[in-house]
């Protein structure tokens, strides 16, 4: 027969019995038999993963990642957050497990470094500045600069000037076979 309250454990003691309050779970009883708090972080008791911060709270704890870091979730292990860290991507970070992405707005395109982004307009938009011209792509926009080719030069495709060189001609010969523009 039951003769405690449910939050009471019964003693049996010479001819009776007497009824001692319990702790609350993550708790004992102390020397002088009042309740203390468990502290799980100190006792190794805890659930918390390896690169995790324990921290003792009455009664209970809880695992917190360091700066910089991501938790999982309870029991599992904090994750670098890259995007935390200064100029991962020019402009939106998502982190990813183990790893991160660099997003670009609309209209822009990620750049082979993985970090920033650029529309190259010359490209996409199939700039044609003109004769002796070329376009120049440049942040947010685009330039046609001119681009003569020198004397005695004529221009092939849009970034070569070509000389001619009649036969025999000793100072043609010299002189170098092409001039390329390169962007």
């Amino acid at each position: 027969q039951r003769v405690c309250r449910s939050d009471q454990q019964c003693k049996n003691t010479r001819g009776g019995y007497t009824c001692t309050d319990l702790c609350p779970t993550g708790m004992t009883k102390g020397a002088n038999s009042t309740c203390i708090d468990i502290d799980e972080c100190r006792d190794g008791t805890h659930l918390c993963r390896y690169n995790q911060i324990c921290e003792n709270t009455r009664g209970s704890y809880h695992c917190t990642c360091p700066r910089g870091y991501r938790s999982q979730g309870v029991g599992q292990p904090c994750l670098i957050n890259e995007c935390e860290q200064r100029d991962t991507c020019q402009h939106e970070c998502m982190n990813t497990p183990g790893s991160h992405k660099c997003l670009c707005p609309s209209g822009y395109r990620l750049m082979t470094n993985g970090k920033t982004c650029q529309i190259d307009e010359c490209l996409e938009q199939n700039i044609q500045c003109g004769s002796n011209r070329m376009c120049f792509n440049m942040r947010g926009s685009y330039q046609c600069i001119d681009t003569p080719c020198p004397p005695n030069y004529q221009r092939e495709p849009a970034t070569f000037c070509l000389k001619n060189c009649p036969p025999n001609d000793l100072e043609c010969a010299l002189s170098p076979y092409a001039l390329e523009y390169k962007l």
